[in-house]
C-alpha cells in the first residue's frame, strides 16, 4: 500500500511542477498583458503590479525547484498549495467585489474569474498538499517512468480542463452582453 503512495506522490508531484512551471512561462512570455491582469483584481496598490508579479513569476519557479529535487518535495508541495490558495482567494475576492470580467491570468488558455475556476484551483490546492503529504520513497527507473507518464496524463486532463472552463466563461460573458 505504501508503494501506491509513492507512485501517487510522484505523479502529483510532476502534475504540479508542470502546472506551475507552464504558468511561471506563461507570465514571463506575457508580461505585460499578466500585469494588466494583476491591475485588475484591484488588490495591489497602483504601480506596484510589476513588483508582484516578479515576485509570484519567483516564488512558482522556486516551487518547481523544491518539487523535481527529492529532499525539498515537501516544501514545494506546501509552496505550490500556498501559491494555489493565493490564486483562489484573489479570484475569489474579485468576485465578491463585482470583477466578473476579469482575466484570471493563470497561464494556458484565457479564462474568466469564476465559481469553477475558484474549484479547479481548489483541486490544485489538494493536489498540491497530497505532495507534501504522501510518503516518499525509492523508485526504481521503470516506476519512475510510469510515474511521469501518470503526471504527463493529468497534466493533458487538466489542458482539457482549461479549455473547456474557459469556453465556458467566455459563453456566459457572451450570454449577459
Amino acid at each position: 500500500m505504501a508503494e501506491a503512495g509513492v507512485y501517487l506522490s510522484g505523479a502529483l508531484t510532476a502534475f504540479v511542477a508542470l502546472i506551475l512551471l507552464g504558468a511561471a512561462w506563461h507570465k514571463a512570455q506575457s508580461f505585460l498583458e499578466t500585469t494588466g491582469f494583476v491591475a485588475g483584481y484591484g488588490l495591489v496598490p497602483p504601480g506596484r503590479e510589476t513588483v508582484v508579479l516578479r515576485l509570484l513569476i519567483a516564488a512558482e519557479a522556486v516551487a518547481v525547484v523544491l518539487l523535481v529535487l527529492p529532499w525539498t518535495r515537501t516544501a514545494g508541495g506546501a509552496l505550490a498549495a500556498a501559491l494555489f490558495t493565493g490564486y483562489g482567494a484573489a479570484m475569489a475576492l474579485a468576485l465578491r467585489a463585482g470583477k466578473d470580467r476579469i482575466e484570471c491570468g493563470c497561464g494556458g488558455a484565457p479564462q474568466i474569474v469564476s465559481r469553477p475556476v475558484i474549484l479547479r484551483n481548489l483541486v490544485l490546492t489538494a493536489a498540491a498538499l497530497a505532495v507534501a503529504l504522501l510518503p516518499e520513497g525509492p523508485m526504481g527507473p521503470a516506476a519512475a517512468l510510469v510515474a511521469l507518464a501518470a503526471g504527463l496524463t493529468l497534466w493533458c486532463v487538466y489542458g482539457i480542463v482549461e479549455r473547456l472552463l474557459a469556453n465556458a466563461g467566455h459563453m456566459r460573458l457572451a450570454a449577459r452582453s
